[in-house]
């Protein structure tokens, strides 16, 4: 009897990246409140969030090594690390716990992150592994809205707000190991996964690479500066909040719709050139006229393609690089936050001159564009061998 596709482990997995993201982000809205709260200064409160993409960029590749080599151990981890971390926020109400709490987070986020891929491999059928890569990437964006959401439903509560995400980590954790207790029908353990540098040199890799980081960069930095750069357009830190939320909604249908699509006709990269193109337009359209009218015009189509766009170079990678998918994988989640963190810090010399904040967005995904037509349509060969 053949295998069949295991969903309710890809489904409790995905769980586990919303948990991830609300980890992350348990203090983003809640700032000013949680620095009284803790009688510590706003940095103090900022590094609680900062942690997760130092840690990430120093772990992505090792992470990615050891999901190529065992998968249901690595995530177990991953489950045991942000279940623990949740419990120390929700079981001592001091500075230090939290810290020490959204370490242990950051710790497991490369290992849910660079899984996405291996776990689709593994536990879907290949018909079925492009929207099980979208479910698992468009959890980090749910994951994102969850946190907003609880720290902007509860502004003036820290207790209650730690409480609520350690709450749901908890059980989501305790959910991830009960389902990774059913072996991945479709994994083959792969003892010796290729060398970093190997995989580097593999034809496509480092073109896909470069775009990630072009396109997480231009997420990242609208999502960071999207405020400050509409405001001497009027428009009000309220707004441009509901914009941020458009974007993120339009994105997780995105991830539904895209990389399936883009898969079936062996178009990801014509999919990420689409992409590159749309953004750089949309960015264009805010420089030259920025405003509610056209944030939102913006905003949809920049949501719908660029939050599909990871999951598209995911869906890419799983079809075409077989046994080191978790190494390539870890390497674009490492260009993609290197992007996010560089292009950031540009940006913020840039909020006295929006025009050029969003021009050189329009640039960096004309740049984009450009290098994913340049993306062969089988990075390296297909090896028809999965982790496990």
């Amino acid at each position: 009897m053949w295998p069949v596709s295991r969903w309710s482990v890809v489904l409790a997995f995905a769980a586990l990246g919303v948990a991830s993201q609300v980890c992350w982000l348990a203090y983003a809205a809640i700032t000013t409140a949680t620095a009284a709260h803790f009688g510590v200064t706003e940095t103090a409160v900022g590094w609680l969030a900062n942690l997760f993409p130092l840690l990430f960029v120093l772990l992505s590749v090792p992470a990615g090594t050891l999901l190529d080599t065992r998968l249901r151990p690595a995530l177990a981890l991953a489950a045991v690390l942000l279940g623990a971390g949740a419990l120390l926020r929700a079981g001592v109400d001091a500075y230090w716990a939290a810290l020490v709490g959204q370490v242990l987070a950051a710790l497991a986020q490369p290992l849910t992150a660079n899984a996405i891929t291996r776990v689709a491999a593994a536990y879907l059928e290949p018909r079925h592994r492009p929207l099980g890569i979208s479910v698992g990437a468009g959890a980090t964006y749910v994951g994102m809205i969850v946190a907003i959401g609880v720290g902007t439903a509860i502004p003036d509560d820290v207790r209650a707000v730690v409480l609520v995400g350690a709450g749901f980590t908890v059980l989501t954790c305790v959910v991830a190991l009960f389902a990774l207790r059913v072996a991945a029908p479709f994994a083959i353990e792969v003892e010796h996964p290729p060398a970093l540098r190997a995989v580097w040199r593999e034809p496509g890799v480092p073109l896909l690479s470069v775009v990630v980081f072009a396109g997480m960069g231009v997420f990242v930095s609208l999502a960071t500066w999207l405020e400050p750069l509409l405001k001497p357009a009027g428009v009000s830190a309220d707004t441009s909040g509901v914009l941020m939320l458009v974007m993120l909604v339009a994105g997780i249908a995105g991830c539904v719709v895209v990389p399936p699509l883009a898969v079936r006709r062996g178009a990801e990269p014509a999919a990420l050139v689409v992409t590159g193109v749309v953004t750089a337009v949309a960015c264009v359209v805010l420089a030259a006229v920025p405003g509610v009218g056209t944030g939102i015009a913006a905003a949809l189509p920049i949501g719908f393609l660029l939050l599909a766009a990871l999951p598209v170079a995911l869906s890419h990678v799983e079809r075409t690089r077989g046994a080191s998918a978790g190494t390539t994988t870890a390497l674009l989640w490492l260009a993609g936050n290197a992007g996010g963190v560089v292009v950031s810090l540009v940006v913020g010399y840039l909020l006295g001159a929006p025009w050029a904040a969003f021009a050189l967005f329009a640039a960096l995904a004309a740049v984009a564009a450009g290098l994913a037509a340049r993306v062969p349509g089988a990075v390296g060969r297909r090896s028809g061998v999965t982790a496990g």
